[in-house]
């Protein structure tokens, strides 16, 4: 199983990021039989990214309008056990999105695709 981190969608997004390619590729994955999901705190802190990054309220819908058929329902939901984990990792000092991901990867044993140094350090992830 695999975890889409928020950064994967803020690369897709953005045609000038150097990561462009290769996330729009990771986000397509979820249209194919792959074990690819998005974790339900990954679409709260890419919304939170749009609006701290001077998106219009029109151009957040219209990124949802564009990413929901996408995601469909290959969805993950942060657990309240992952929830604990993550409070656990956040006294270690891991900052709040990331300690979600990582807990819920390491509850579901789950790979998760970033470039995100902190949750490489925990959980074994690919980019």
């Amino acid at each position: 199983m695999k975890l889409l981190d928020t950064m994967v969608f803020v690369s897709a997004l953005n045609p000038d990021e150097r990561h462009h390619r290769t996330a729009s590729a990771h986000l397509k994955s979820l249209r194919s039989a792959q074990d690819v999901y998005v974790p339900t705190s990954t679409l709260t802190e890419l919304d939170i990214a749009m609006r701290n990054n001077g998106y219009t309220r029109s151009e957040i819908y219209e990124t949802w309008q564009a990413l929901a058929p996408m995601i469909g329902r290959k969805l993950m939901a942060t657990t309240p056990t992952a929830h604990q984990m993550a409070a656990m990792l956040r006294l270690g000092g891991m900052q709040y999105f990331d300690s979600l991901i990582t807990a819920l990867a390491l509850e579901r044993k789950a790979i998760v695709i970033t470039r995100d140094p902190e949750i490489t350090k925990r959980v074994k992830t690919e980019w």
